[in-house]
């Protein structure tokens, strides 16, 4: 696992090198079937309120992943709910997420899972989502998607 890790940690390092003006943070979490990447579209720490963000989703438990986006509700300046956006992502996220599928690919030797396989229903339990709500895309990416840093 370590040496996933620092694969891992190294694509993430030259995925940030060709998305200077993004800020890259580590999604991935211990309970999900992934390791995932949250990319914003700005720079620097505190951020201003993003209108969206793209998630890099590499399963561990198969040989593909997903790029998706989320955009957010705000409050003044703090961030509400998450809408996720499976493909195909609105324009402004189009060019980032190509990049992002096009890295995936090319590092990890991983395939894009297709929209209509991912929402196929499963037999299993994922986290708090049970069959028949349980789809391919909780079990082989994460059952809570909207969560990110």
């Amino acid at each position: 696992m370590r040496q996933q890790n620092e694969r891992w940690d190294a694509f993430r390092r030259q995925l940030g090198m060709l998305l200077p003006g993004c800020t890259l943070a580590e999604a991935s979490t211990t309970s999900q079937a992934s390791l995932r990447c949250a990319v914003y579209p700005a720079k620097g720490i505190p951020m201003k309120p993003v209108p969206w963000a793209l998630v890099g989703c590499m399963s561990i438990l198969a040989p593909v992943y997903t790029v998706y986006g989320l955009t957010f509700d705000y409050e003044v300046h703090k961030r509400g709910k998450a809408h996720l956006h499976l493909p195909p992502l609105p324009a402004a996220m189009s060019d980032t997420a190509r990049i992002i599928a096009r890295e995936l690919e090319a590092y990890f030797h991983v395939t894009a899972l297709p929209p209509e396989v991912a929402a196929l229903p499963v037999p299993v339990a994922v986290e708090w989502t049970r069959p028949p709500q349980t789809t391919l895309f909780d079990a082989l990416f994460d059952s809570e998607p909207t969560i990110v840093p």
